[in-house]
C-alpha cells in the first residue's frame, strides 16, 4: 500500500493535519494526526482517531477487498517502550492460550526425527506443530508438540510421560512460557 492509498483510507475519518509514512524491512507504517481547522476545537482530533481505531484495528479487508493474509494495526501512537510492553502482553496472552495444547518433551534418543515423534504423538490427536530443538545440530535435546485441542495434549502427556523410548525415558510437561518460567 502506498502513501496516497493510506492517506485516502484515513481521510474518511477526518481532516488530516499531518501524516508521516515510512517503510522498513517489516513493511509500511504511518503516523496520522487528525486536527480541526478550528484550533480551539480540541475534541475533533481525538474523536476522529478514536473512531478510526474502533473501525480499522485488526481489519482484514478494506472496502470489501481482502488484505492478503494481513491485518491492519491501528492504535493511538505510543512511545517505543509502551509499544514493546503492549507487544509483550499480547505475546504472553497468545502463548497462555496455547500452553494447555503445547507439550515440552525431552528424554528421547539423540537421533530421533520429527517424523518419529509425530508417529508416537499423533495417535492422541491432531498435531498443529512439532519442532525438535536445537534445529541446527544433529543431537536433538528437546521438542515441542502442539496439539489442536488441550484434552489431546493432556491425554498424550498422561499416557507417554515416563515411558521408555529405546535406552531413554520420555519426560513430558505442559509448556510454560519463558516470561512466567
Amino acid at each position: 500500500m502506498g502513501e496516497e492509498e493510506v492517506r485516502a483510507i484515513f481521510e474518511k475519518y477526518g481532516r488530516i493535519e499531518k501524516m508521516v509514512y515510512k517503510t522498513n524491512e517489516k513493511g509500511s507504517y504511518a503516523f496520522v494526526c487528525f486536527n480541526s481547522e478550528d484550533k480551539n476545537d480540541r475534541e475533533y482530533g481525538p474523536m476522529c482517531a478514536e473512531r478510526c481505531v474502533a473501525e480499522l484495528h485488526n481489519a482484514d479487508e478494506l472496502n470489501g477487498i481482502p488484505l492478503k493474509d494481513k491485518r491492519l494495526y491501528v492504535k493511538e501512537a505510543l512511545k517505543k517502550s509502551d509499544r514493546e510492553a503492549e507487544r509483550l502482553r499480547d505475546t504472553i496472552k497468545y502463548k497462555n492460550s496455547k500452553k494447555r495444547c503445547n507439550l515440552y518433551v525431552k528424554g528421547f534418543p539423540e537421533n530421533v526425527t520429527e517424523e518419529d515423534l509425530r508417529q508416537i504423538f499423533e495417535e492422541f490427536g491432531e498435531i498443529e506443530s512439532l519442532r525438535l530443538h536445537p534445529t541446527d545440530k544433529e543431537k536433538k535435546l528437546y521438542a515441542f508438540v502442539c496439539f489442536k485441542k488441550p484434552d489431546e495434549a493432556s491425554s498424550a502427556k498422561e499416557k507417554l510421560h515416563n515411558t521408555p523410548m529405546k535406552d531413554k525415558t520420555l519426560t513430558i510437561n505442559h509448556y510454560e512460557i519463558k516470561e512466567i518460567r
